[in-house]
């Protein structure tokens, strides 16, 4: 039985041997979400990061006051993966994010972390298997006014739906909408009132025991039903189940983003558009979908098989896009460093390009934007949609 000193000391290990590659080139500094909306300080980069882990492990920092300030530096990572694809085409590849997420690992290990805010949410993830403080039952009450079919042995297709878009109100939108394509399609799915987080907070966020057994409750619920197929709404949930669950226990079972589904359906013709839209639309690419897993144009296709959707683009888009701000946990954390929220210039940005109509295919992309729309005064000029939204109102 490993003690905590014995696993303190192998993430200490595993941070040093991936960050020795780091050369402190400071190439993926520009890139860092958290760089633009600070105040400039190497620290609040990725390169600052890194090496701030760096150096506390190398020198066994143990000082109350310093520890605290590395947890609120190596918290604030967003986790949206561009430093490492600057890392990956400028420097020497470095797993920064691996570090980070080991770092986070070993802060809680040593009672430092995670940020005070955070704990509910483990709190919450262990006690009700979602990390908004909703109990199973209530859940499972709330997702039942959805007016979604139930799994059964019948059922070709799990339409997953993740915390966010179980119960938070606005983001329910697009699980009904979803629901309501897939039924014009003809697809038999369903989905299962009673499942439990994918698990990706407790991961970011640092619990990795939390999240073994948010897995393992998981993949015996998939067994138990004899899934098959899983469309996620979540590019976290999609991420989790491809990349995270031990691939051996999930053999046998596909895992899809929605905007992967749809695309196929659209592609046999399955689906068709017939209402015009009329608007010009701007695409928001989540970090999970572009820069985890690539998944870019097949979105924008489905935009422009809507009839009347005129598509104009962000500056930074696809694998260069600018994270809203929201993963790696820090949609419960706020941080005193930050100048301005990443949502914010979303937005702004957005409305210079005179669109009408933002979409993104996150949940948590989703909230920051339209949170940020409220924030900039700008509801009445640009609408936050889900992508399963638009495609729902154009059948």
């Amino acid at each position: 039985m490993s003690t905590s000193a014995d696993i303190q000391n192998k993430l200490k290990q595993e941070i040093l041997d991936t960050l020795k590659y780091c050369i402190n080139c400071r190439f993926c500094l520009p890139t860092c979400p958290r760089f633009k909306i600070t105040s400039g300080e190497v620290s609040q980069g990725a390169s600052g990061i890194s090496r701030s882990l760096f150096y506390a492990v190398k020198w066994d920092e143990s000082d109350k006051q310093i520890l605290n300030e590395l947890r609120d530096i190596v918290f604030s990572c967003t986790t949206c993966k561009s430093c490492e694809n600057a890392c990956k085409s400028l420097s020497t590849g470095t797993k920064l994010l691996d570090a980070i997420e080991k770092g986070r690992e070993l802060l809680i290990e040593m009672q430092v972390g995670p940020m005070p805010e955070q704990k509910k949410v483990l709190e919450s993830l262990y006690n009700h298997g979602n990390p908004y403080m909703v109990t199973a039952r209530k859940r499972k009450a709330i997702v039942k006014e959805l007016g979604l079919p139930e799994f059964t042995q019948d059922s070709e297709v799990l339409l997953y739906l993740g915390c966010s878009s179980a119960v938070e109100e606005d983001v329910q939108k697009t699980a009904i909408a979803m629901g309501q394509i897939l039924k014009r399609a003809g697809v038999n799915f369903g989905i299962l009132e009673d499942e439990t987080c994918c698990g990706d907070p407790a991961l970011k966020i640092g619990d990795s025991a939390l999240f073994e057994d948010l897995s393992r409750k998981n993949v015996e619920l998939f067994k138990k039903h004899n899934v098959k197929q899983i469309i996620t709404l979540s590019p976290h949930c999609f991420d989790t189940f491809s990349k995270k669950y031990p691939q051996d226990l999930m053999e046998g079972i596909k895992v899809q983003h929605y905007t992967q589904y749809l695309a196929e359906l659209i592609a046999q013709k399955k689906i068709t558009f017939s209402g015009a839209v009329g608007k010009k639309i701007i695409y928001h690419d989540a970090c999970y979908l572009s820069k985890y897993n690539k998944v870019i144009d097949g979105p924008r296709g489905v935009l422009k098989s809507i009839p009347g959707a005129e598509l104009v683009e962000f500056g930074e888009k696809g694998l260069d896009s600018l994270c809203c701000g929201g993963g790696g946990g820090r949609m419960w954390a706020d941080f005193e460093s930050e100048t301005g929220r990443l949502a914010n210039i979303r937005v702004g940005e957005a409305v210079e390009k005179g669109a009408q109509v933002l979409v993104t295919a996150c949940p948590w992309c989703f909230t920051n934007m339209k949170d940020g729309a409220k924030v900039m005064n700008a509801e009445d000029k640009l609408e936050v949609l889900g992508l399963a939204e638009v495609c729902a109102r154009a059948l």
